[in-house]
C-alpha cells in the first residue's frame, strides 16, 4: 500500500460515498475514517444530490445504473468533475458489464476512475490517492498558469494591466462599440514634474508615487473598466459604454483624490498632480482604436500646454482639444449610470 504524499494527505478530507445500493458499507466507512478522512454517506439520489451540492474533495459511488443518458447519472455528473473539482471512483455491481463502465466514463476530462466490487480496501485507497494526487497537480498548475497569465498582462509596479494587453483591449472595446453603437471613452494620464520628482528624492520615491496613482485609479472606476499603465509615469484608462460628461467626472474625481491625498511620511510629502487627455468613440469620430488613442493624446498635450493638473478633452464637432468644464456638464448628459468600485 502506498503512503499518502504531503500533496494527498487525508487529514481534513471529505469523502462522499454515494451508497444508492444499499450496501453494506460499514467496514469501509471505519476503515477510511480511521485514516484521516470525514466520511458522509448518501443512500439515494436526492440525499446524494444535496451531499454533492457541499464542499467535497472525493466521490465514492455506489451506482444503481451504468446508463450514462440516465437520470441518475444525469444528476451525479453535474456535480463531479469536470463541472465541479471532485474526483470520483464508481464500484459498480458484481457482474457488471466492463464496457457499460467503459461507455460511461469515454469522452469525460473528468478525474475518475473504477474498480471492481470485490477489490480490497487497500487497492480503494490506492486509487482515491491517485486522484486526489492528480487533482492537487492539476490544481498547482491551473494556479502556476494563472499566475504566468498575470504577469503577461500586469504592470509590476502598480498592479494595473501593463501596456500589450491595454492595446489589445482597445481595439476589442473600439471593435464592440463599433457593432452595438454604444459609446467607449479612453482617458490618458499623465504625472506632472515626474522626472523633478525622481530626481528631487529617490527612484523608490517615484515609484511609491506610481503606486499611489495606480490605487487611485483602481478605486474611482468600476469593475469593468480598464485600467493600464502604459509608460513610465503614463496611464490609460478604458470606459466602455461610457460618454464624454460621464469620463469627465471621473477624471475631476480622479485629480480631486490625487490632491487630497499626499505620498510620503511625515518627514516628507509630496501631492501628487496629472495632467489629463479623453477622447470618446460615439460611432462618427475615430477611424479605429489607434485613431482614438492619437486623439486623446492630442487632448492630453493640451492639458499639458495649458499649465497642468487639468483636464481636456477631444471635441469632435470642432476637432480640436478643449478644457472641460466640469461644471458645464448637465446630469440629465449622463446617460449611462457608472457603478462605483465595489461593483454596487
Amino acid at each position: 500500500m502506498f503512503p499518502f504524499s504531503s500533496t494527498s494527505n487525508p487529514e481534513n478530507k471529505v469523502l462522499a460515498v454515494l451508497n444508492h445500493r444499499g450496501d453494506p458499507l460499514d467496514a469501509l466507512v471505519a476503515y477510511f475514517q480511521e485514516r484521516g478522512w470525514e466520511v458522509r454517506t448518501s443512500q439515494n439520489l436526492g440525499e446524494s444530490k444535496e451531499l454533492l451540492r457541499g464542499q467535497l474533495d472525493l466521490a465514492l459511488i455506489y451506482p444503481l445504473t451504468l446508463l450514462r443518458d440516465g437520470v441518475e447519472w444525469q444528476t451525479m455528473t453535474r456535480h463531479l468533475s469536470p463541472n465541479r473539482e471532485i474526483p470520483w471512483l464508481i464500484v459498480p455491481w458484481e457482474d457488471a458489464n466492463p464496457n457499460a463502465v467503459s461507455k460511461l466514463l469515454t469522452g469525460r476530462s473528468s478525474l475518475a476512475d473504477w474498480m471492481l466490487i470485490d477489490a480490497d480496501l487497500q487497492e480503494a485507497e490506492v486509487r482515491m490517492q491517485n486522484l486526489v494526487r492528480m487533482h492537487d497537480l492539476l490544481s498547482a498548475s491551473r494556479e502556476r498558469n494563472q499566475h504566468l497569465e498575470g504577469q503577461l498582462v500586469t504592470d509590476h509596479k502598480t498592479g494595473l494591466f501593463n501596456d500589450r494587453h491595454f492595446r489589445t483591449r482597445l481595439r476589442e472595446e473600439f471593435e464592440r462599440a463599433q457593432r452595438h453603437g454604444a459609446p467607449v471613452t479612453l482617458v490618458l494620464l499623465d504625472l506632472d514634474d515626474f522626472k523633478t520628482l525622481n530626481d528631487s528624492h529617490s527612484y523608490e520615491f517615484g515609484d511609491a508615487a506610481l503606486r499611489a496613482v495606480g490605487e487611485t485609479i483602481r478605486h474611482c472606476v468600476r469593475s469593468i473598466d480598464i485600467p493600464a499603465r502604459i509608460g513610465g509615469d503614463e496611464f490609460a484608462i478604458i470606459l466602455p459604454a461610457t460618454t464624454m460628461p460621464e469620463t469627465i467626472a471621473v477624471s475631476k474625481r480622479i485629480l480631486q483624490v490625487l490632491s487630497v491625498s499626499p505620498i510620503g511620511d511625515d518627514h516628507l510629502k509630496e501631492v501628487l498632480h496629472a495632467s489629463i487627455g479623453i477622447a470618446s468613440f460615439d460611432g462618427r469620430s475615430a477611424r479605429d482604436s489607434r485613431h482614438l488613442f492619437l486623439q486623446t493624446n492630442e487632448a492630453l498635450k493640451a492639458a499639458k500646454a495649458a499649465g497642468k493638473n487639468d483636464i481636456f478633452f477631444y471635441d469632435n464637432n470642432s476637432r480640436t482639444a478643449a478644457g472641460a468644464d466640469t461644471k458645464a456638464v448637465p446630469p440629465s448628459a449622463r446617460r449611462h449610470k457608472r457603478e462605483d468600485s465595489s461593483g454596487a
